[in-house]
Formats: C-alpha cells, sequence, structure tokens
C-alpha cells in the first residue's frame, strides 16, 4: 500500500521503509522482489546497485516505481549509508534531464526494495527503521509468478481509498527495532563491551567503586583491541545493552557516568 500511496502523491513521499529480504545466495530473493511490479509497469522498475552520492540516483527516484538494490546494503559505507537513508525519504528530487537545460523538480516516485545475501547488514540502531528485514528461508518462485499483481495494486488502492492506515504507529516502530536486532552488525565496541563488563549488583554499586565514564571506559577497552575505538559508538553500545548513564558530582562538577562491573578484573591485556 506504501508503495501506491507513494506513486499518487507528487506532494511528499509516503513510503520511508525499504523491504529487505536476507538469506542464503540461491534462494530468489532478487527475482522475488522483482516480481513486485506489475508487468505493464516493468519499464518503470530498476534493479542493480545504486550510488547514493551522485546525481543519476535522483532520476531513478522520479522515474521509477520500484528500485531493488542488488546485494549492495553491506558494502555501503557510512557515508553512503546515511545518504541512502535521506534519498528514501525525500519528499521530492531535482535533476535535469539530457535534454533540459534546468533543473526541474519532480516528485519521489520510487518505492526502495533491496536483497542481502547473509542476515548482518544493520550498523545504526538508530537508522534500522528505514530497513524492513526478513530472513528468506525457501521461496516458492513458480507460485509467486503466477500471483496476479494488477489485482494486488488494485486492491491497495482501493484501501488506501478507504483509508486503511499503511505507516507504523509508535508500538509498531518499537517491534521492528526489536526484531531487527537480529540483522545488526555488532561493532568492535559492542563485542568488546559484552566481552569485558556486566551489569554490578546492587551491593557492588552501593560501594561507588564500580562507576565509570564513557573515555575511561574507552580506555580501558582499548588495550584489547588494535582497533581505534569510538566514544560515540561506545555510547550507543551502552545504551542498547541497557546501561543507564548517570550525572554524579566530581569536585563540584557534573561527570555523567555508567555503573559498570569488569568481568576480568585481574586479567592483565
Amino acid at each position: 500500500m506504501a508503495v501506491v500511496a507513494n506513486a499518487m502523491d507528487d506532494r511528499q513521499c509516503r513510503n520511508h521503509t525499504c523491504l529487505v529480504l536476507t538469506g542464503e545466495q540461491g534462494k530468489f530473493k532478487t527475482t522475488f522482489l522483482d516480481l513486485l511490479c506489475p508487468p505493464a509497469l516493468s519499464d518503470y522498475q530498476y534493479t542493480g546497485k545504486i550510488y547514493p552520492q551522485e546525481k543519476d540516483v535522483l532520476s531513478l527516484i522520479g522515474q521509477n516505481l520500484i528500485i531493488n538494490i542488488d546485494d549492495q546494503l553491506k558494502a555501503l559505507n557510512k557515508r553512503d549509508e546515511n545518504e541512502l537513508k535521506n534519498l528514501i525519504t525525500c519528499p521530492q528530487v531535482k535533476y535535469r534531464m539530457p535534454y533540459e537545460k534546468h533543473i526541474v523538480e519532480r516528485p519521489h516516485l520510487a518505492s526502495f526494495v533491496a536483497s542481502v545475501n547473509g542476515n548482518d547488514f544493520l550498523t545504526d540502531p538508530t537508522g534500522s527503521r528505514r530497513f524492513l528485514p526478513f530472513e528468506v528461508l525457501a521461496i516458492d518462485i513458480d507460485r509467486a509468478k503466477t500471483i496476479p499483481m494488477d489485482a494486488v495494486y488494485g486492491e491497495a488502492k482501493a484501501l488506501l481509498k478507504d483509508g486503511f492506515r499503511y505507516w507504523f504507529n509508535d508500538e509498531e516502530i518499537a517491534e521492528l527495532h526489536r526484531n531487527s536486532e537480529a540483522f545488526q552488525v555488532y561493532t568492535a565496541e559492542m563485542e568488546l563491551l559484552l566481552r569485558h563488563f556486566t551489569f554490578p549488583t546492587e551491593a557492588e554499586k552501593a560501594t561507588k567503586r564500580f562507576y565509570m565514564t564513557n573515555s575511561e571506559i574507552v580506555g580501558y577497552l582499548s588495550v584489547y583491541t588494535r582497533q581505534q575505538l569510538s566514544p560515540k559508538r561506545m555510547g550507543e553500545a551502552l545504551r542498547k545493552v541497557g546501561y543507564a548513564r548517570e550525572c554524579r558530582r566530581v569536585n563540584g562538577n557534573p561527570v555523567y557516568v555508567y555503573a559498570v562491573r569488569k568481568i576480568f578484573p585481574d586479567q592483565p591485556p
């Protein structure tokens, strides 16, 4: 329904989610996603790699119904990943056709889908709501080819006309975040935090010896890896695991700390 709503609205983007199929190679993921476009609109479908930093992607968004990103999400760098999230939700796109003299603003027509070999591809827990991942165990591709997509889109249009809600509410967004955890790529900060720290007991917290700042945690864990750890990613890892940030006074100045206990306090790095 979001695909139909997006294609019928010239003012803004109505589909803020990219459907992603994950799983083993050879499971017909890309083929199934291609089948989501009705045969009559096959000229308005793009399947392949996209380059979020280049201007050509803007014309793809303005001229296609569905953009099928084929096994590329894992290979995106951080900048391209952030730009892709912006492209998924931007209300309009501006570009110049080869035969035109001026840049023209056009509606955001396309909805995004994607396939990934393997399951772990989400690197940013704060931006996972843009991706709706499902692990594919098997697809009956011959049966999928018999589904009359014209009728599917016709029903979606009828439901849209009747006011059917096609967007996620707050409760569903929270559930989406929980379900997306299985597709997260653990950062070095997260892996080291889980390996070397745990929650202190209430009695241990009362001694006030089990509190460390973000910088102290990063410094302690840095001796266990050659990678340069990021305080920002460490903060994200601490919040994701469930460590609460507390404000304490040190020499009259506010200092933010976390209640953590070292699993191997006497183990040399």
